[in-house]
């Protein structure tokens, strides 16, 4: 018997096949692992650039409703508490109304053009894969949510208008 390493071989035959295996089991293993599958840059810039457009449509711009609603009631404050009364009570219903308008107005303009920075990536990550998978693009919320029904009545409910469709607002 010799030995070899840690292995101990009996014939130069089993020898032969210990080497064998070996460099099977090497090749294997440098074979395995290829890395990353090539990708196509062309298909990967038309999907970005699909995925961008789709991003662009689908993510809601302007104001929040709610921070316009905000800045509205604190510039009622500021404006019934500051502006002057005619009976010196302290509160002015004028300079309320003056300071809710002006609140209001300059919040609705500083949310002019934004654009919720999460929800944009969200939509373009949905996109892209869906392109690179070869798959059709998501509908846009306008498309999802386009409404089938008929208004009938007078429409002078005046409740707010709701969906009935899941993610639609």
């Amino acid at each position: 018997m010799t030995r070899t390493g840690s292995v101990w071989l009996e014939t130069p035959g089993r020898c032969a096949v210990a080497l064998c295996v070996c460099g099977l089991l090497v090749a294997f293993e440098t074979r395995a692992d290829s890395g990353p599958e090539p990708v196509d840059t062309s298909r990967s810039q038309a999907c970005a650039e699909i995925a961008s457009d789709f991003a662009d449509r689908d993510t809601p711009r302007g104001p929040h409703a709610g921070d316009v609603a905000a800045a509205g009631i604190e510039g009622a404050i500021v404006g019934g508490l500051a502006g002057r009364d005619r009976r010196g009570t302290g509160w002015s219903p004028d300079g309320a109304a003056r300071g809710a308008r002006t609140a209001a107005g300059i919040a609705a303009l500083e949310g002019v053009g934004h654009v919720d920075a999460a929800a944009w990536q969200a939509a373009f990550d949905r996109a892209y894969a869906a392109c690179m998978a070869g798959e059709a693009r998501p509908l846009t919320r306008r498309e999802r949510c386009r409404s089938t029904g008929v208004v009938t009545g007078s429409g002078q409910s005046g409740g707010p208008a709701v969906s009935s469709r899941r993610d639609c607002d």
